[in-house]
């Protein structure tokens, strides 16, 4: 669990939606935060009103946002519990889920126990609704609907009592964070090189259609009313009939522009400013209520702001008082953009979709020999931020594919040089990686089992230690650890070595 913690606790500084935001953009009231204080490892949680811990250094994984007094952390069998902010020592479920969903602002959630299906559940940890066991998963309600996917990796949408409302016909569906408007991406598309995007209501009704030739999207929400886009290299915006419409948080005359060097509106109509890169807060008559003092002034909610002055955070309201004194150094309260998955996978159709991925002589595009020059389409233009790394991920349907290379991807020739891409460098091997923690504990080992036996007939002979080597030159070897399974493709055999095959609980 030492690997797993490490990953889960590391959240940037400050998770949440911040900077040109309506009330109604958020899906629920921020009320508490999960931080962590000032020289403590562990998470607590603080009353946003108050300013006082309703629990002090209880977790060791971050918990998720608070939604409605409702929030879950991950426990050290790598499954789910949930909590009421009301007793935050004792969850309310008697059995640990494998995946979950943030609760909505409905009082309900969607979660599944490993090896069923998912369920829509209340407060009390109690089924509503189970839902079909098509659904593979299912994201967060947003207003009353969840997206879903089924089986044939389509999205929709449910109600909260488990019905379909919108028929899954969509290659991407996102949450109806902003009333009753959600964008979605066809799966019919045009072409290969555009993407359309559609905007429905919550009866499915197509609002506008765009498209990627003309507009790039920022990100697939609404932010005070509109839709942020790209424009060839310009940001526009988008209204309810995908007319391009001026954005309602700039060129604004309340803020003194020859003062200040940036602003931010906030929820309450106030204007977060910055002068000498210190934040303040002014009002709609430019009035100052916060002096630029801070590093960085975080719109929470009404009348509440997180004030930073280099790694440490405090409450602050919108005259710039404290509220209480906990001072901390990370906090979490963003929405939950990750679904739930259901208990269980259809093994055969896992198996035969890794085996897609590679042969005798190739493994997701990589034959032995392949360099990075090879592979540049994976590489952002920027080479800084792989100095030091020697290999490149990128995710394939449920599989995440990691390239490893004899070198480090891209470093700094010389002092005070800039960063280069090592062009030259050669793939040695793939690592395919699959996280099946939400499943049933015999997963792994089935994969396992079922991939062993389909290895024969595709050029690989078990050569002991659980190595297949082909006689191309490559090898694989096959593994898991908590709940994490993962296929080594080793482009040369002698590199081959057995990864090890750890049981859950």
């Amino acid at each position: 669990m030492k690997t797993m913690r490490h990953i889960a606790a590391l959240c940037c500084l400050v998770a949440l939606m911040v900077g040109c935001k309506q009330k109604t953009d958020y899906p629920y009231e921020v009320e508490y935060l999960p931080v962590q204080l000032v020289g403590s490892e562990k998470w607590s949680i603080l009353d946003v009103r108050s300013g006082e811990l309703v629990i002090k250094d209880a977790y060791d994984i971050t918990p998720s946002a608070v939604v409605g007094g409702m929030y879950y952390v991950m426990n050290d069998e790598g499954t789910f519990d949930y909590y009421n902010i009301a007793d935050p020592k004792h969850p309310v479920n008697k059995v640990h889920y494998g995946s979950v969903t943030s609760f909505g602002n409905n009082g309900l959630a969607i979660a599944s126990h490993r090896g069923g299906p998912l369920e829509v559940i209340d407060r009390k940890g109690e089924t509503v609704a189970t839902l079909p066991k098509e659904v593979a998963q299912c994201a967060m309600f947003c207003n009353g609907l969840a997206a879903y996917q089924n089986d044939q990796g389509q999205w929709g949408y449910i109600n909260e009592r488990g019905d379909t409302v919108i028929a899954a016909r969509y290659a991407q569906a996102h949450e109806f964070r902003h009333g009753d408007r959600a964008l979605v991406i066809d799966s019919h598309q045009d072409n290969d090189s555009a993407v359309m995007f559609t905007v429905i209501d919550k009866m499915g009704k197509e609002l506008y259609v765009g498209s990627s030739a003309e507009y790039q999207l920022i990100q697939p929400y609404y932010v005070s009313g509109v839709l942020p886009v790209v424009k060839g290299d310009t940001i526009v915006c988008l209204d309810d009939h995908g007319k391009e419409v001026p954005n309602p948080n700039q060129n604004h005359s309340a803020v003194d522009s020859a003062r200040y060097d940036d602003y931010i509106r906030t929820a309450a109509d106030l204007f977060i400013v910055t002068k000498d890169k210190k934040m303040g807060l002014v009002d709609r008559d430019n009035k100052v209520l916060i002096k630029p003092q801070f590093d960085r002034l975080v719109d929470l909610t009404a009348d509440r702001y997180i004030a930073i002055n280099d790694t440490v955070c405090h409450l602050v309201d919108q005259v710039g008082k404290a509220v209480g004194n906990i001072k901390f150094s990370h906090v979490h309260g963003g929405i939950e953009s990750t679904p739930a998955a259901r208990g269980f996978i259809d093994t055969d159709l896992a198996v035969a979709s890794m085996m897609m991925l590679f042969g005798p002589d190739y493994c997701c595009g990589a034959h032995p020999g392949t360099t990075l020059m090879d592979m540049n389409s994976l590489l952002d233009t920027d080479p800084t931020q792989y100095v030091g790394a020697n290999f490149l991920n990128y995710q394939q349907g449920p599989f995440i594919i990691q390239y490893m290379f004899n070198n480090e991807v891209a470093s700094v020739p010389a002092e005070g040089a800039a960063p280069t891409f090592n062009l030259d460098a050669r793939v040695m091997g793939v690592l395919i990686a699959l996280n099946l923690a939400h499943t049933g504990v015999d997963t792994e080992p089935t994969i396992v089992r079922k991939t062993q036996g389909v290895l024969g007939t595709r050029g690989f002979v078990l050569e002991g230690n659980g190595i297949f080597t082909s006689e191309a030159g490559p090898a694989i070897s096959m593994g898991y650890d908590h709940g994490l399974f993962n296929l080594y493709y080793f482009m040369n055999r002698s590199y081959a070595q057995p990864l090890p095959q750890n049981p859950r609980k």
